[in-house]
């Protein structure tokens, strides 16, 4: 028997969504070691052996959540688009890369961890980042995402 949410919903334990910014980032900082203020941080490099890990690896269905236009590298470039061989890797596993808009003011500093959690529930899936979202089972706006939040967050 498949495990349910508590909305009654069966999870999908084939899927899962990456926060490709976080991931990234932190590829980065401790792979990489590069330092802030110095160009940026987030490394496609990072990306690419996550998404290959799950999708080729795990067998998993990826869809990866990162903002428009990220600021980011990509084997020792500067670009703002996330590389065609991510986006095929995840598109493979029947996934996607679903692009967050920029949205200015305080509100909205974190709308990529809010994508994510959203994809994740709409799918009723694992996700994957290095925030813990304790903030987020507080401030969440839609209540049932928030619910399902604080109820699922650690199976999946």
């Amino acid at each position: 028997r498949v495990p349910v949410d508590p909305e009654g919903r069966e999870f999908d334990l084939g899927t899962v969504v990456v926060n490709f910014a976080n991931v990234g980032w932190h590829f980065g900082e401790r792979v990489m070691r590069r330092v802030r203020d110095s160009g940026p941080m987030m490394d496609y490099e990072g990306v690419r052996r996550c998404v290959k890990t799950l999708a080729e690896d795990k067998h998993m269905t990826v869809v990866g959540v990162i903002y428009e236009n990220n600021w980011a590298v990509d084997r020792g470039r500067e670009t703002r688009t996330v590389p065609s061989d991510i986006v095929r890797m995840c598109e493979a596993s029947g996934g996607s890369v679903e692009l967050t808009p920029r949205v200015d003011g305080a509100h909205h500093k974190s709308a990529d961890d809010e994508m994510t959690i959203k994809c994740a529930y709409n799918r009723n899936c694992h996700f994957l980042d290095n925030d813990n979202y304790r903030d987020w089972k507080k401030g969440l706006g839609t209540e049932k995402v928030r619910h399902w939040l604080e109820k699922c967050q650690d199976f999946l």
